[in-house]
């Protein structure tokens, strides 16, 4: 019992470090564009929309990471499954296995841990094992398990190939994943560029700021110099939005 709450309260503190990370990234940030774009403590009220603003593009990244990793584990998963049903083993007993098998691949540090060990303890407790597994796509809520799921019902209605349906749906997931890679490999030169060009026009200003005080001194404590450098900072941020969706590309 021990060692099965430390290993749930480190997966909560895994969980909550991303939070912990961008919430400072955004404070550091806000602080920064309170002095670099108005020079006044006053200006740490642009927190309110940097704040939320940082969080939103963080928990994107992050979800989409998870959602990456997700996948990858998934395709790990039904290949254990198709390994075991090769071997002579029931469905049921290819699930349990399986997941023992994917434990020792991924320690404690997978994501569909848990929920395949939920789904395993319904089919224990005689919970019909497609409707277990419905539950367990649902509750990770990726297509190809929702998918995998539809197939097993069908199958186990009509007795079709457990094995066969499994290993192709795990073969169309290894070849979304290889084109993912190949992508993410041809942008990589260009999300560099977008992460340069995102901090450039901040590091300019603080360049000019530190060099050339009276260049940019009109800007400050006037209501038109207020007023232009909000604009340019709108300006910015929705510059990096855009940024981010030319490089996105959903296959």
């Amino acid at each position: 019992m021990g060692k099965g709450r430390k290993i749930i309260e480190n997966r909560q503190a895994t969980g909550k470090r991303p939070l912990l990370i961008a919430v400072s990234q955004a404070v550091v940030l806000t602080v920064v564009i309170a002095f670099l774009f108005y020079k006044s403590v006053y200006g740490c009220i642009v927190g309110i929309v940097v704040i939320p603003f940082w969080l939103k593009l963080s928990k994107k990244e992050n979800e989409a990471k998870r959602k990456n990793k997700m996948l990858l584990e998934f395709k790990e998963y039904m290949m254990l499954i198709v390994a075991s049903l090769q071997t002579g083993y029931s469905l049921e007993k290819a699930l349990k296995q399986s997941e023992l098998e994917l434990k020792k691949l991924y320690s404690q540090d997978a994501i569909l841990l848990p929920s395949i060990h939920a789904m395993n303890q319904k089919i224990g407790m005689n919970v019909q094992l497609e409707k277990a597994f419905m539950e367990f796509a649902n509750a990770i809520n990726l297509e190809e398990a929702i998918s995998l799921g539809e197939i097993i019902s069908f199958a186990k209605r009509s007795g079709g190939d457990y094995g066969k349906n499994i290993r192709e749906t795990a073969m169309k997931i290894e070849t979304n994943l290889s084109v993912k890679q190949e992508i993410e490999t041809i942008t990589t030169e260009k999300r560099l560029e977008l992460k340069v060009m995102s901090f450039m026009p901040i590091g300019i200003l603080a360049y000019i700021t530190i060099t050339s005080k009276s260049f940019i001194a009109p800007l400050y404590g006037n209501l038109i110099g207020i007023s232009l450098m909000s604009g340019c900072l709108i300006a910015y941020g929705f510059l990096i939005i855009l940024g981010k969706k030319i490089i996105e590309i959903d296959v």
